[in-house]
């Protein structure tokens, strides 16, 4: 078994919580990976080599003002 590190991602793009997966190879490392809940994304290593990005897994609603309408 081999310890991989999965980099959550903040609103900002940057690294906010590291959070350690044990597996066997890779793809089990990325298929774990992608079950762990995250708003913004992560980055999955293995030691200082990237193995995958991981998209979000929860969905956050847009906040702000609408664009366009009005030319705004």
């Amino acid at each position: 078994m081999a310890w991989y590190r999965l980099y959550h991602l903040g609103s900002d793009g940057q690294h906010v919580a590291p959070e350690e997966v044990e597996a066997q190879d890779d793809l089990t490392a990325v298929r774990k990976a992608r079950t762990v809940p995250n708003g913004f994304g992560a980055e999955l290593f293995h030691g200082r080599r990237k193995i995958a990005d991981v998209p979000p897994t929860v969905m956050h609603r847009q906040i702000g003002r609408q664009v366009g309408l009005f030319g705004a």
